[in-house]
């Protein structure tokens, strides 16, 4: 039975690119295979996207976007090691969720694109307002928010690629990595 053709614009573009790199992974993702998913040919595509690195950008700047969003419900109401603990782990139940999407982050420079500069700025912002109950100068919690992004990034894309080959529960050497991030913070305040 042939695919029936869908009507395409942007958003199902990435709603597409999406899906699949979740599925089967960010190398999955080829215009070629969204035009075939959508039932049309792949120059269809070009009204959307200019070629894969649009695509790559537009799939980075939505997985920044739902992490924002994820960040930003797991600290709500929280504060100190509660909202920090709350982000770690949303943030690893985003990649868990959302691997191929969470992919397309390295796929892309983090440099040099106005949007993509945003994005992170949203990222470590969010992770920032998560550590408003320390008593830190705006300057130590910047350099904390993004150290915190370092580890959370470091781990999850680890876990996610298979980079722990340790027969230890993952589970507790997240919680001791943000135990340890914690007890850092608490050394900085006066």
């Amino acid at each position: 039975m042939p695919i029936q053709k869908q009507r395409l614009n942007r958003a199902t573009v990435i709603d597409k690119a999406m899906l699949i790199a979740d599925a089967e992974g960010i190398d999955a993702v080829t215009l070629s295979r969204i035009a075939s998913d959508a039932g049309v040919k792949q120059p269809a595509l070009y009204k959307h996207v200019t070629g894969i690195e649009e695509l790559w950008m537009l799939l980075s700047l939505r997985a920044r976007d739902l992490l924002v969003d994820a960040l930003s419900t797991a600290i709500a109401g929280t504060t100190r090691e509660h909202a920090v603990i709350a982000a770690s782990q949303a943030w690893r139940t985003f990649v868990q969720e959302h691997p191929g999407l969470y992919s397309a982050t390295d796929r892309v420079p983090s440099v040099g694109d106005a949007d993509i500069e945003l994005s992170l700025t949203r990222v470590v912002a969010t992770l920032t307002t998560a550590l408003d109950g320390y008593e830190l100068t705006p300057a130590q919690r910047a350099h904390c928010a993004r150290s915190l992004r370092s580890a959370l990034h470091g781990f999850c894309v680890l876990e996610k690629d298979n980079g722990h080959p340790e027969p230890y529960a993952l589970d507790s050497s997240l919680t001791q990595l943000v135990e340890l991030f914690i007890r850092g913070i608490e050394t900085l305040e006066p």
